[in-house]
């Protein structure tokens, strides 16, 4: 099963490969170099945002095949980037994704304000789907209930969560179990104890600890 999968993701990745124009492959070497002088460098501020805003760029041009070849190929940078481009484009082969790195795990690096923190590539992807679900519901509860929905959102914040097709979330979380089962089914477990303790918003310590 293991070997089965990775021929398919180089497969496909190769085929994919012969598809990406030279153009966007110029930028991507752009932001690798950069990438690696900036963790040369341990993480400078303004290189950072640099390199955000220079994946923008990719973000905006790249076809869906070319952000799928990028999200199996290059830098944990470009990887991480790609499959969350793939992801917020409601594109099915996050699952793909998600499948590939359970069972062949990624750690990558990010900065979140000052602090260096260590990630899981298929946690992220999982993590960045619950956190739409749960802006999604706070949304609706706004909206709803108060009616107030323009003094808390913006007018883009308000047209995307009126058009967010919120079922694809869903339906990636029902997926996402199934692989958790096939491979990781210790991961079940935690996220169960995550689901019991998680109580006003934030994790809560467990009785038992």
């Amino acid at each position: 099963m293991k070997l089965r999968l990775i021929c398919i993701f180089l497969t496909i990745s190769f085929i994919t490969n012969a598809q990406i124009s030279k153009k966007l492959k110029d930028r991507v070497e752009i932001i690798d170099k950069k990438f690696f002088d900036i963790i040369l460098q341990t993480y400078d501020n303004k290189s950072y945002e640099e390199l955000y805003t220079l994946y923008s760029e990719v973000s905006k041009t790249a076809t869906n095949d070319e952000l799928f070849y990028l999200a199996l190929n290059g830098s944990t940078f470009i990887r991480y980037n790609a499959a969350f481009s793939l992801l917020y484009k409601k594109d099915k082969r996050i699952i793909d994704l998600y499948k590939y790195y359970s069972k062949f795990p990624m750690q990558y690096e990010i900065k979140m304000s000052c602090i260096i923190a260590q990630q899981d590539m298929a946690l992220s992807i999982r993590g960045n789907i619950l956190a739409e679900l749960r802006n999604y519901e706070e949304y609706k509860i706004i909206s709803e209930k108060s009616n107030q929905s323009k003094d808390f959102y913006t007018k883009e914040e308000i047209n995307y969560y009126e058009k967010l097709d919120i079922n694809f979330f869903k339906d990636c979380l029902d997926e996402f179990k199934i692989i958790d089962e096939t491979y990781i089914p210790e991961r079940l477990e935690i996220y169960k104890i995550i689901n019991e303790n998680w109580k006003d918003g934030k994790l809560q310590s467990p009785n038992n600890y």
